[in-house]
Protein backbone atom coordinates (compact mmCIF):
# COMPACT_ATOMS: atom_id res chain seq x y z
CA UNK A 1 0.00 0.00 0.00
CA UNK A 2 1.35 3.39 -0.78
CA UNK A 3 2.27 5.79 1.62
CA UNK A 4 -0.30 8.68 1.68
CA UNK A 5 1.32 12.15 -0.19
CA UNK A 6 2.11 14.64 2.69
CA UNK A 7 -0.50 17.49 2.80
CA UNK A 8 1.69 20.99 2.27
CA UNK A 9 2.33 22.93 4.60
CA UNK A 10 0.48 26.37 4.88
CA UNK A 11 4.19 28.36 3.61
CA UNK A 12 4.21 26.00 0.92
CA UNK A 13 0.91 27.04 -0.41
CA UNK A 14 1.22 30.39 -0.39
CA UNK A 15 4.74 30.09 -1.98
CA UNK A 16 2.63 27.99 -4.89
CA UNK A 17 0.16 30.20 -4.82
CA UNK A 18 2.34 33.39 -5.58
CA UNK A 19 4.57 31.33 -8.19
CA UNK A 20 1.18 31.09 -10.23
CA UNK A 21 0.24 34.41 -9.81
CA UNK A 22 3.44 35.84 -11.41
CA UNK A 23 3.36 32.99 -14.22
CA UNK A 24 -0.30 34.36 -14.69
CA UNK A 25 1.54 37.49 -15.06
CA UNK A 26 4.05 37.22 -17.48
CA UNK A 27 1.64 35.39 -19.54
CA UNK A 28 -0.30 37.97 -19.90
CA UNK A 29 2.10 40.76 -20.44
CA UNK A 30 4.10 38.47 -23.21
CA UNK A 31 0.32 37.41 -25.11
CA UNK A 32 -1.67 41.33 -24.07
CA UNK A 33 1.32 43.38 -23.63
CA UNK A 34 2.06 46.09 -20.16
CA UNK A 35 -1.58 47.61 -20.55
CA UNK A 36 -3.48 44.60 -20.58
CA UNK A 37 -1.47 43.09 -17.53
CA UNK A 38 -4.59 44.08 -15.10
CA UNK A 39 -4.94 42.76 -11.67
CA UNK A 40 -8.03 41.76 -13.28
CA UNK A 41 -6.45 40.23 -15.90
CA UNK A 42 -4.05 38.19 -13.76
CA UNK A 43 -6.41 37.29 -11.61
CA UNK A 44 -8.82 35.55 -14.03
CA UNK A 45 -5.53 33.77 -15.87
CA UNK A 46 -4.45 32.36 -12.63
CA UNK A 47 -7.61 31.26 -11.25
CA UNK A 48 -7.52 32.87 -7.91
CA UNK A 49 -9.70 34.63 -5.95
CA UNK A 50 -9.28 38.26 -5.73
CA UNK A 51 -8.58 38.59 -2.23
CA UNK A 52 -5.98 35.96 -2.77
CA UNK A 53 -4.39 37.82 -5.54
CA UNK A 54 -4.36 41.18 -3.40
CA UNK A 55 -2.61 39.65 -0.17
CA UNK A 56 0.08 38.23 -2.55
CA UNK A 57 0.59 41.36 -4.22
CA UNK A 58 -1.39 44.38 -2.77
CA UNK A 59 -1.19 46.98 -5.69
CA UNK A 60 -0.23 46.41 -9.48
CA UNK A 61 2.75 47.78 -9.25
CA UNK A 62 4.12 44.85 -6.60
CA UNK A 63 2.74 42.25 -9.18
CA UNK A 64 4.46 43.85 -12.04
CA UNK A 65 8.49 44.43 -9.54
CA UNK A 66 7.48 40.34 -9.29
CA UNK A 67 6.87 39.87 -12.76
CA UNK A 68 10.38 42.14 -13.57
CA UNK A 69 12.25 39.60 -11.20
CA UNK A 70 10.77 37.08 -13.11
CA UNK A 71 12.10 38.05 -16.82
CA UNK A 72 15.57 38.49 -14.70
CA UNK A 73 15.04 34.71 -13.63
CA UNK A 74 14.49 33.11 -16.86
CA UNK A 75 17.14 35.72 -18.84
CA UNK A 76 19.97 34.29 -16.43
CA UNK A 77 19.23 30.98 -17.24
CA UNK A 78 19.22 31.19 -20.88
CA UNK A 79 22.97 32.77 -20.06
CA UNK A 80 23.74 30.59 -17.29
CA UNK A 81 26.42 27.87 -18.11
CA UNK A 82 27.34 28.39 -21.57
CA UNK A 83 28.54 25.23 -23.51
CA UNK A 84 32.63 25.49 -24.21
CA UNK A 85 32.99 26.46 -27.96
CA UNK A 86 35.35 24.67 -30.55
CA UNK A 87 38.82 26.58 -30.60
CA UNK A 88 38.81 29.14 -32.87
CA UNK A 89 34.87 29.18 -32.78
CA UNK A 90 34.64 31.53 -28.91
CA UNK A 91 33.94 34.91 -30.60
CA UNK A 92 31.04 32.99 -32.77
CA UNK A 93 29.92 31.66 -29.71
CA UNK A 94 29.33 35.02 -27.84
CA UNK A 95 27.25 36.15 -30.74
CA UNK A 96 25.25 32.97 -30.48
CA UNK A 97 24.95 33.46 -27.04
CA UNK A 98 23.63 36.46 -26.83
CA UNK A 99 21.07 35.72 -29.52
CA UNK A 100 19.90 32.96 -27.71
CA UNK A 101 19.12 34.99 -24.91
CA UNK A 102 16.98 37.54 -27.41
CA UNK A 103 14.96 35.16 -28.99
CA UNK A 104 13.71 33.76 -25.74
CA UNK A 105 9.67 35.00 -25.02
CA UNK A 106 11.35 36.65 -21.58
CA UNK A 107 13.44 39.53 -23.66
CA UNK A 108 9.90 40.00 -24.93
CA UNK A 109 8.30 40.50 -21.71
CA UNK A 110 11.50 42.61 -20.76
CA UNK A 111 10.91 45.03 -23.91
CA UNK A 112 7.23 45.46 -22.51
CA UNK A 113 8.84 46.56 -19.18
CA UNK A 114 11.27 48.83 -20.75
CA UNK A 115 9.28 50.59 -23.13
CA UNK A 116 6.61 51.17 -20.01
CA UNK A 117 9.70 52.42 -17.63
CA UNK A 118 9.93 55.41 -20.18
CA UNK A 119 6.87 57.06 -18.39
CA UNK A 120 6.47 54.87 -15.27
CA UNK A 121 9.14 56.41 -12.61
CA UNK A 122 8.92 53.01 -10.10
CA UNK A 123 9.00 50.68 -12.68
CA UNK A 124 12.17 52.39 -13.82
CA UNK A 125 13.64 51.98 -10.80
CA UNK A 126 12.31 47.93 -10.43
CA UNK A 127 14.25 47.81 -13.74
CA UNK A 128 17.70 49.72 -13.34
CA UNK A 129 19.50 47.46 -10.35
CA UNK A 130 18.31 44.14 -13.09
CA UNK A 131 19.18 45.36 -15.99
CA UNK A 132 22.23 45.87 -14.69
CA UNK A 133 22.86 42.03 -13.03
CA UNK A 134 21.44 40.59 -16.72
CA UNK A 135 24.61 43.16 -18.06
CA UNK A 136 26.49 41.79 -15.80
CA UNK A 137 25.78 37.94 -16.32
CA UNK A 138 26.32 38.81 -19.83
CA UNK A 139 30.05 39.86 -19.59
CA UNK A 140 30.46 37.17 -16.94
CA UNK A 141 29.38 34.61 -19.57
CA UNK A 142 31.64 35.77 -21.95
CA UNK A 143 34.63 36.31 -20.06
CA UNK A 144 33.81 32.11 -19.27
CA UNK A 145 33.98 31.95 -23.37
CA UNK A 146 36.44 34.16 -23.94
CA UNK A 147 38.52 34.11 -20.77
CA UNK A 148 40.43 37.13 -19.96
CA UNK A 149 40.84 39.35 -23.07
CA UNK A 150 42.10 42.57 -22.71
CA UNK A 151 38.76 43.72 -25.40
CA UNK A 152 36.20 41.57 -23.60
CA UNK A 153 33.97 43.93 -21.72
CA UNK A 154 33.68 45.92 -24.54
CA UNK A 155 33.23 43.95 -27.30
CA UNK A 156 30.52 41.96 -25.41
CA UNK A 157 28.93 45.80 -24.81
CA UNK A 158 28.64 46.23 -28.28
CA UNK A 159 27.28 42.83 -29.36
CA UNK A 160 24.59 42.95 -26.51
CA UNK A 161 23.76 46.51 -28.15
CA UNK A 162 24.01 45.45 -31.64
CA UNK A 163 21.91 42.41 -31.00
CA UNK A 164 19.25 43.96 -28.99
CA UNK A 165 18.47 46.73 -32.09
CA UNK A 166 18.67 44.00 -34.23
CA UNK A 167 16.00 41.93 -32.32
CA UNK A 168 13.99 44.48 -32.01
CA UNK A 169 13.99 45.63 -35.87
CA UNK A 170 12.94 42.01 -36.34
CA UNK A 171 10.13 42.02 -35.04
CA UNK A 172 8.01 43.88 -37.57
CA UNK A 173 9.60 41.51 -40.35
CA UNK A 174 8.71 38.10 -40.68
CA UNK A 175 11.15 35.28 -40.39
CA UNK A 176 12.80 34.87 -43.57
CA UNK A 177 11.40 37.51 -45.50
CA UNK A 178 13.21 40.50 -47.39
CA UNK A 179 12.74 43.00 -44.16
CA UNK A 180 14.47 40.11 -42.02
CA UNK A 181 18.35 41.01 -41.60
CA UNK A 182 19.17 39.15 -38.63
CA UNK A 183 20.86 36.23 -40.21
CA UNK A 184 23.17 38.77 -42.33
CA UNK A 185 23.72 40.87 -38.97
CA UNK A 186 24.97 38.27 -36.78
CA UNK A 187 27.27 36.34 -39.70
CA UNK A 188 28.71 39.91 -39.99
CA UNK A 189 29.08 40.57 -36.70
CA UNK A 190 31.25 37.31 -35.98
CA UNK A 191 33.65 38.73 -38.79
CA UNK A 192 33.76 41.87 -37.30
CA UNK A 193 34.42 41.11 -33.71
CA UNK A 194 36.96 38.77 -35.28
CA UNK A 195 38.95 41.34 -36.28
CA UNK A 196 37.96 43.57 -33.66
CA UNK A 197 38.88 40.72 -31.06
CA UNK A 198 42.79 40.48 -33.35
CA UNK A 199 42.09 36.40 -33.94
CA UNK A 200 43.32 35.62 -37.15
CA UNK A 201 41.23 34.25 -39.61
CA UNK A 202 42.70 30.86 -39.76
CA UNK A 203 42.33 30.28 -35.76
Amino acid sequence: MSEPTPRRTQAERRAATRARVVEAAFACLLEGGYAATTVGAVQQRAGVARGTLLHHFPTRAELLAAVVDEVAARRLQVLADPAAPEPGQEWDAVVDLVWRDLQDPAFLAALELWVAARTDPALRAALAPVQARLFSAVHRAVAGVVGDHPRGATLAQFTIDLLTGTAMAGLLSEPGSPGDHAEVVRARWKESLRVLAGVSAEA
